[in-house]
């Protein structure tokens, strides 16, 4: 009798122990799969966010009015969708130690991650990109040129100081359509950037133009981001 109350003691006190520290596994786990999203209650946005949502991440949904330097220490990443105004994000996400992705290539400009010259940013139309580093992780093992468009429309792109160019419009390998910034980097400006900077081409009005392959290169995207380095 003695020793069974001994190993339901022993059993209690394991279950007591794992109890204690669930929470803050859970947090951290928790921290790390939510997203800042950060556009409008659009349909287009709705898009992205429910492929978030497929993606196992919580998204939390907030205008670029509302955004202030503070509230992304909250979450595992920031997503700046291509309906958000750059003069209403610009330096807001300078600070920001989450990693952020930006689909409006003229925040670049704001953030010194591009110049503001009106020719480094735009947009052309077809259906494709060309992979110019295949073996980077955000190539998603897609070589050469990639469809990331059903039908032809409009691809935005910038001409990044600095950082890697991933994918580049066909005709241009200076105009990025995915390039990053790894944590460390310094801006135009000097300064130095807290995590991981992103530019995605996720052209506003086209989600539901992406082919597999255009979603697969988001998928690789947010991976990168997140993912540590």
């Amino acid at each position: 009798m003695k020793q069974l109350f001994s190993y339901l003691m022993i059993i209690i006190l394991m279950f007591a122990s794992a109890a204690c520290s669930m929470p803050t596994t859970q947090k951290e786990a928790g921290n790390g799969k939510k997203v800042l999203f950060v556009g409008t209650d659009s349909a287009n946005d709705r898009i992205v966010m429910k492929h978030f949502k497929e993606l196992g991440y919580e998204t939390t949904l907030m205008s670029d009015k509302e955004l202030t330097p503070e509230q992304p220490a909250n979450y595992g990443l920031v997503f700046v969708s291509s309906f958000a105004g750059s003069h209403r994000v610009a330096d807001k996400l300078l600070g920001s130690t989450a990693p952020v992705i930006y689909a409006n290539g003229k925040i670049l400009g704001e953030v010194g991650l591009a110049s503001k010259d009106n020719s480094d940013y735009g947009d052309y139309t077809g259906l494709s990109i060309v992979i110019k580093e295949s073996k980077h992780e955000l190539a998603a093992g897609l070589p050469g040129s990639v469809d990331i468009y059903k039908e032809a429309a409009k691809i935005s792109f910038v001409v990044p100081q600095g950082g890697v160019i991933i994918a580049s419009a066909p005709d241009n390998d200076k105009r990025a359509v995915i390039c990053t910034f790894d944590k460390g980097t310094k801006n135009m400006s000097g300064q130095v950037l807290p995590a991981k900077r992103l530019f995605f081409n996720l052209t506003g009005g086209e989600e539901i133009n992406r082919t597999d392959n255009g979603w697969k290169l988001f998928d690789a995207a947010v991976h990168w981001a997140v993912g540590k380095g």
